[in-house]
């Protein structure tokens, strides 16, 4: 399963990517939309998203990043402690 929908929105917050078995966080999301341009070339694809690793490491990725680097995932529940 892909982490974007056919809308291009992000399916969890929180997932496990099973191809290197860790967990990510979806932190933030900041729209690089410029507001000068007209609203029909808004994208979500142009999104910016702040991803955090189980470890603690953080990245800023591009939603079209997203797309393509995160292909086999599955949703991550946090167990009750």
């Amino acid at each position: 399963m892909n982490i974007l929908d056919d809308n291009n929105s992000i399916r969890f917050g929180s997932f496990k990517c099973l191809d290197n078995n860790r967990v990510y966080t979806v932190t933030s999301t900041l729209s690089t939309f410029e507001l000068n341009r007209p609203a029909w070339n808004d994208n979500s694809l142009k999104a910016e998203d702040t991803i955090k690793r189980d470890d603690g490491e953080s990245r800023k990725l591009m939603r079209s990043q997203l797309k393509s680097r995160f292909t086999n995932i599955e949703e991550y529940k946090q167990k009750p402690r």
